[in-house]
């Protein structure tokens, strides 16, 4: 919470202050052109005083100047939309500048200099710019060249490059500076030394020019009772507590540029100068041409970063998808598509939560922790995607959950199933330009100013903090969330189309599919499997005595049974009826069938207590045959295999038959479908 004491200059309008610097002057005209408010000064630059001037024709006061029939009646040219003319008033070499605000147009003075960029062509400046910024590759080597430029154009004694952190806290990642003068290279800045209102303006209003932080501020009359808006003004003052901060720097003169990409406000060069001195309005034109150049450069350059990533983030998910959808949601797939997914976002852990089981790569907290990370999450407000770089206080006394989760980015997907993606502590220490704001002093005269008293370094140990999320990997996390949804959605209506809805186990169309898949595996690898029909004897009777939901409870009762006989690789499915097949998906001998049927036939035998505490014993036929020795497709294979479980239903039943290719078999009473 901002203490009181701050409050004024961060929910101040700033741009409604009222008052002007006194390195020039200020008239504003309406739409009429005529003069409705002026700068106190302006009779000691332009002659008449400011209260004569108010209500007056700008033509009568200023017939030599010429912009010919009004000063509303122009267009924006160039980069910034601001005029700039040579004007000969009160016997005093000028320049004028002009722009529109809503209804008014905002005239300023200051005067003429000869003085050009540091002694340089302007022209030259912009075109070695050019240059040098075209061959840059990336966002922050584009800022840095743009710095360069700037602490060549001014010639001040400090030029630095400040970049906002996600917290809008500023680091100064780059400076020049004069033989002498101190830097803040590494350093932060809280976020409350440039507050959210002038941000607002530096993003709006490209350079800023505070030219004597020791003269005194000029007031405007108006006629009007409005304030007049000077967002674009030249002229603008700042907010005591901005000035009474460069006092304190021991800055006299501050020059600021921003860089702005898109509509967003990247980063900042102020620029310090320990003497008074003085930047032409042609220089700061400049500095702002330049800026806007950078900006659209650096907008390229980060389209042409999220473009890779994204095109990284859609291979990722097209991978993901068809692997789930050709081999399943079991652990093997989810292993490699984890993995896929922690090193495309470049995480340290993936912990995801699929049908009430847990998946885990790369370093993820123990399980006391994730509970407590989850119970965290609970209290969040629910949305498809949450993604932090610092955890709470509350967390950080958590040291497991600090060391491998201090980020973290968690996808909801569908009912209780999740996926997280965790990034490990930037444990660091902090270098800030004076001591952060918690710990001002509200007693201290100067903490009005600011939230410290000094900008000498002080060091703070950072943790709990990752590195911060980046809006690719937020859009990717949102389609990611998409992309399981759909393919877990898929499975689970294509397990519908493969599963008996009584037993639960696979049915014929998994049946076909099983068999079909091993099969066309074995052709190019070699290898042996069997198919085994397994058929209840006299199970009629069962249901005409104790109805149908008993029958069912014996149907369900012995499936168990004969799936826990069975290896994980092995497929139970239920036929219809009372009729089972089995798909041995590995045979090493040709006795293997017979060895699985004596023990299904031990298993079935055995009574099954019913619910009501009757029992029901009953007994099986079963027939079996191997491929590729009985049959070379999967049609025939299952033919073979019912031809002889109906060889054992004719005899006494309750046996087991392996088909021989040389017996003489009576054709059985059903007849397989065709595998799909």
């Amino acid at each position: 919470m901002t203490p009181i004491y701050f409050s004024d200059c961060l929910t101040a309008q700033l741009e409604f202050l009222g008052k002007t610097q006194d390195h020039g002057t200020l008239l504003v005209a309406d739409e009429d052109d005529v003069i409705v408010a002026a700068a106190e000064n302006a009779g000691d630059w332009l002659g008449p005083n400011a209260k004569e001037m108010l209500g007056r024709p700008w033509m009568a006061l200023f017939p030599q100047i010429h912009p010919p029939s009004s000063l509303s009646s122009f267009e924006a040219i160039g980069l910034s939309g601001i005029h700039l003319h040579p004007v000969h008033i009160n016997n005093r070499s000028l320049i004028m500048v002009r722009h529109r605000t809503g209804d008014h147009v905002v005239v300023e003075f200051e005067a003429e200099s000869e003085t050009n960029a540091f002694g340089r062509d302007r022209g030259a400046i912009l075109a070695a710019c050019l240059s040098q910024m075209g061959r840059t590759d990336s966002e922050q080597a584009a800022a840095e060249c743009l710095m360069r430029f700037i602490a060549m154009v001014t010639g001040f004694d400090r030029v630095m490059l400040v970049q906002f952190l996600p917290n809008w806290h500023g680091k100064v990642i780059a400076e020049t500076l004069k033989p002498g003068i101190s830097g803040y290279l590494n350093h932060h800045f809280p976020a409350n030394d440039i507050p959210e209102n002038a941000r607002r303006l530096y993003t709006r209003k490209l350079q800023r020019l505070i030219a004597d932080a020791h003269a005194e501020t000029i007031h405007i009359l108006s006629t009007r009772p409005e304030p007049v808006d000077l967002t674009y003004a030249e002229l603008r003052a700042v907010h005591p507590v901005h000035i009474q901060y460069m006092k304190n720097m021991n800055v006299i003169t501050s020059f600021s540029v921003s860089i702005v990409i898109g509509d967003a406000l990247w980063g900042l060069i102020p620029c310090h100068n320990l003497k008074s001195k003085h930047l032409s309005f042609a220089d700061r034109q400049l500095c702002e041409h330049l800026s806007r150049i950078a900006g659209l450069h650096m907008s390229g350059l980060a389209q042409l970063r999220h473009a890779k990533e994204r095109h990284t983030h859609l291979l990722m998910r097209r991978q993901l998808r068809q692997d789930i959808q050709t081999n399943g949601a079991n652990g093997p797939t989810f292993q490699r598509q984890l993995q896929q997914i922690r090193e495309t976002f470049v995480a340290d852990g993936t912990w995801m939560r699929y049908q009430e089981r847990d998946f885990f790569d790369g370093a993820v907290p123990n399980t006391h922790t994730r509970t407590t990370l989850l119970n965290w999450l609970a209290t969040q407000t629910p949305e498809p995607v949450i993604a932090r770089h610092e955890l709470d206080d509350e967390l950080k006394e958590n040291e497991e959950l600090r060391k491998t989760a201090s980020g973290l980015l968690r996808i909801e997907l569908n009912r209780n199933e999740f996926l997280i993606l965790m990034r490990k502590e930037q444990s660091a220490q902090m270098e800030w330009a004076g001591v952060p704001q918690e710990t001002a002093n509200p007693n201290d005269p100067k903490a009005g100013l600011t939230p410290r008293t000094s900008f000498e370094t002080w060091r703070q140990l950072v943790q709990g903090i990752s590195a911060p999320w980046s809006a690719s990997e937020l859009e990717s996390a949102l389609r990611l969330r998409t992309s399981l949804n759909e393919v877990f959605e898929f499975l689970e209506l294509e397990q519908q189309s493969l599963t008996d809805a009584l037993t639960g186990l696979g049915n014929r169309n998994q049946l076909n599919r099983t068999l079909s898949g091993v099969i066309t595996q074995y052709e190019q690898t070699g290898g042996r499997m069997a198919a085994v029909m397994i058929d209840l004897d006299d199970f009629k009777p069962v249901n005409d005595q104790y109805g149908h939901s008993i029958g069912d409870e014996v149907l369900i009762k012995l499936a168990q049974r004969m799936k826990a006989l069975l290896r994980e690789t092995d497929v139970l499915v239920r036929l219809g009826g009372d009729e089972f097949a089995i798909v041995l998906t590995r045979v090493r001998a040709v006795g293997d069938p017979e060895r699985l049927a004596d023990r299904l036939l031990n298993s079935i035998s055995e009574p099954v207590l019913l619910d009501n505490g009757e029992q029901v014993t009953l007994t099986a036929s079963v027939g079996a045959a191997i491929y590729p020795e009985h049959a070379q497709t999967a049609t025939e294979l299952l033919h073979h295999a019912d031809l002889a479980m109906y060889a054992v239903k004719r005899k006494n039943r309750c046996g087991f038959e392996l088909y021989d290719p040389t017996a003489s078999y009576t054709a059985s009473r059903n007849t397989p479908e065709t595998p799909h």
